[in-house]
């Protein structure tokens, strides 16, 4: 009888066991994906918390994400922005500074002057080949060189054409010195 009595108890142990065996597979399996599902988004969605993933690294530039064209142009004309702004106040400091000797004082007002005239040529510019061509761009003038950056599909000849007599004439450039691309984005 001792017997008997050991083998209903392991009989139930074993029936316990291939049930819990049962229910921890059944919560845990995955999911099987709907008919007209992306299988990466049902994939995501078993994706469980502490897995390891791959990550972008922290040296990403703009350039290596994917970008729609108004984010293109926003983010440049953003960086242009900080750059003119950060190239001013440097010059600013060289003319408060007392320190400063009278020739870089006028040299860095000069410079001050010639980058206010810039920025006010590259929005002018931007303006007038928006209104004229109907076009998103943005414009650049560095010392002598005149960059201009039009959307996707708006470059053709006489568009090119009339962008270069725009930064011609308020690039205050030499038409050789005039680059004209079209977007990638």
């Amino acid at each position: 009888m001792i017997i008997r009595k050991r083998q209903i108890l392991l009989s139930a142990l074993v029936l316990a066991l291939g049930a819990a065996v049962f229910i921890n597979w059944y919560y845990t399996k995955p999911d099987k994906v709907p008919s007209g599902t992306d299988t990466q988004q049902a994939a995501d969605e078993n994706v469980n918390l502490g897995d390891a993933q791959y990550v972008l690294s922290t040296d990403v530039t703009v350039e290596d994400t994917t970008l729609t064209e108004d984010e293109f142009f926003s983010q440049a004309k953003r960086k242009r922005r900080e750059a003119h702004d950060e190239a001013a106040e440097v010059l600013n400091d060289i003319i408060k500074d007392s320190a400063s000797s009278p020739d870089s004082v006028e040299n860095a007002s000069q410079k001050l002057e010639e980058l206010a005239d810039a920025i006010a040529n590259e929005s002018d510019m931007e303006n007038l080949i928006n209104a004229k061509i109907g076009c998103k761009c943005i414009a650049i003038i560095n010392d002598d060189k005149t960059e201009i950056i039009v959307e996707k599909g708006a470059l053709d000849s006489a568009a090119a054409v009339q962008i270069k007599e725009i930064a011609v004439r308020f690039g205050a450039v030499d038409a050789d010195k005039i680059t004209i691309s079209e977007s990638k984005y």
